[in-house]
């Protein structure tokens, strides 16, 4: 180390390195607390509170063990640099002497010239003495260089002892050098391994790119690495990396969960920060007299913002709880998968459920989504349903689209659904690397335009043992039927089914213009879906013929005869 500049940065890395694993602490606390306090036994709960509960005295050690290092080498630059500003000023006087003590043996060389009459003697008497002070100034300043080469020796000699007092980046230093940044990702796994609980937390908490770089694949791959990995790996990487880990497709089913419980308690701490600011904003406004007569629009705004917020607060603190199980949240992308059921040796059966053209994430929070999974789910417990919902989906209200005009125009778009399809098949994939869920049998159920998605899916290359049609809209061109995958389409006559009569939805490709789905007659509505007058015209009803195209994607008494047709079907 020479230069102040690059020692004070070495200073700073250990402070920012300390600052992140104070961070970690904050989550690791809350983690630990979510875990003891509920019925959680979605990953080894046991395991991973032991872990917590030991992390916390090595953690703060190594918080102290970073932050002296960081104050050993800012003291540090602090010295080399007033040392090398006394070694320029030295330097600078040693030139001066030099050249002075040069130009006094000149001027006494030309006094003793051939040509010039020699000096008196009290003329080299002064000459003597000033040789003899130039010299006794160039042995005071070689000197004071020594003792200037003996601070910085003792100084070298402090910062290296504080140093060395704790080895606080311990077998995680070599993870910073070249040589890890060009071995093989088998390489660096097989290194993680052998490091302490300490040394992974460390090593995730400060060195986030590298657990990119050792992660982001595909989802089969991503499998694969998880495996090599020991499980006190795993439980390190769920606690210090938790965002990266629940929208990581390949990771099993359990790990994200638990990481998602995690990034739920962060968002709810963001939610409560940002709930606090629409409050003190609207006192704001009512100590303002007018005020909030005046900004009536913006307090109407907030109030609404309130009530998301707390919708999506409420949902999160289930999430926290254990009641709900997250394999994706990620608010800002819409993107949000629910979980129902566990996977375990005896899963027997994996479903995919997506919802239909306007599902959004408020629908997940009021429970809209979520009762025809219910009600499988609770006649098998062998089973696991996964609610779908990746990113936008037609006329999201949480994305720039939102309203239903665009909804109907983007749930008809094959342009729209070749976006979405291969997202869906990556989803798959990553489900039937999931070691607890490869031998069940892969059931995918599509309401409405949720059947677009998933036949987009399996045009990008996704498979599925049954697919299930709830009044599905239609199929891409491009789409052929598997000859390994069954297709069956339950529908009441609804809206969906008089729109698809006119050819305009999905150019008159849909499932009951298919000969690959199975489908019976109609099912019959609490309600009739028109009427014939007394001269015998048919008389549709709008309202019935919407209620009925949502009536078949729920777990409604009235929607029995399709549950039981559907149960039947899916575990014939």
């Amino acid at each position: 180390m020479g230069e102040p500049d690059s020692i004070l940065s070495e200073s700073r890395i250990r402070s920012a390195k300390a600052a992140n694993l104070r961070t970690l602490q904050t989550t690791l606390a809350g983690a630990q607390s979510h875990a003891e306090t509920t019925g959680w036994t979605a990953l080894s709960r046991d395991a991973f509170v032991e872990r917590l509960v030991a992390l916390v005295p090595e953690i703060d050690l190594l918080i102290r063990g970073l932050d002296a290092q960081a104050a050993a080498l800012e003291t540090y630059s602090v010295k080399v640099d007033e040392i090398q500003g006394e070694q320029r000023l030295l330097e600078a006087r040693r030139i001066a002497a030099d050249t002075d003590l040069y130009d006094l043996h000149w001027s006494n060389a030309f006094d003793k010239g051939e040509n010039f009459p020699i000096g008196t003697a009290e003329r080299q008497a002064r000459m003597d003495a000033e040789l003899e002070s130039a010299n006794a100034r160039i042995v005071a300043i070689d000197a004071s260089w020594q003792e200037l080469v003996t601070r910085r020796s003792n100084a070298d000699d402090v910062c290296v002892r504080d140093l060395e007092s704790d080895q606080v980046l311990g077998a995680t230093a070599w993870f910073s050098t070249s040589w890890a940044a060009g071995a093989s990702v088998d390489d660096l796994i097989a290194r993680l391994n052998t490091l302490s609980k300490s040394d992974l937390t460390v090593l995730i908490a400060t060195n986030p790119d590298l657990v990119k770089r050792m992660l982001t694949a595909a989802p089969e791959t991503v499998a694969e690495r998880w495996q090599q990995l020991g499980e006190p790996a795993q439980l390190a990487l769920i606690a210090g990396a938790p965002v990266l880990l629940g929208s990581l497709n390949g990771l099993p089913a359990l790990a994200r969960v638990a990481a998602n419980r995690l990034n739920a308690s962060t968002r709810i701490a963001e939610i409560d920060a940002e709930s606090a600011k629409l409050d003190a904003e609207i006192a704001g406004m009512e100590r303002t007299r007018g005020r909030w007569e005046q900004n009536y629009d913006r307090s109407d705004q907030i109030v609404k913002e309130h009530k998301l917020l707390e919708a999506e607060r409420s949902y999160l603190q289930r999430t926290v709880d254990g009641k709900n199980q997250l394999y994706l949240y990620d608010r800002e992308g819409a993107r949000i998968v629910e979980m129902h059921g566990t996977p375990s040796s005896e899963t027997r059966e994996r479903i995919t459920y997506v919802p239909g053209t306007m599902s959004n994430m408020d629908m997940f929070y009021d429970g809209s989504v979520q009762p025809l999974s219910d009600w499988i789910v609770n006649q098998h417990p062998d089973t696991v349903a996964f609610i779908y919902k990746d990113g936008l989906f037609p006329g999201d209200s949480d994305g720039p689209r939102g309203g239903l005009t665009k909804g109907v125009a983007d749930a008809n778009s094959a342009d729209f659904v070749k976006q979405t399809g291969p997202v869906l098949a990556d989803f798959e994939t990553g489900l039937a690397a999931d070691p607890l869920l490869s031998d069940a049998t892969s059931t995918a159920v599509g309401h409405s335009w949720g059947l677009a998605n998933i036949t987009s899916a399996e045009v990008a290359g996704a498979h599925y043992d049954s697919v299930v049609s709830l009044s599905g809209a239609w199929m891409p061109e491009e789409w052929r039927p598997d000859p390994t995958t069954n297709y069956a389409d339950f529908s009441y006559e609804d809206i969906l089914q008089v729109a698809q009569g006119t050819g305009a939805v999905g150019d008159g490709n849909n499932p009951r213009s298919s000969d690959a789905f199975e489908a019976g007659t109609f099912y019959e509505g609490p309600k009739p879906a028109y009427t014939v007058d007394g001269d015998g015209t048919l008389i549709w009803h709008p309202t019935v013929l919407m209620d009925n195209h949502n009536l078949v994607a729920t777990g409604d008494r009235d929607n029995i005869d399709v549950l039981k047709d559907l149960e039947r079907w899916i575990y014939r």
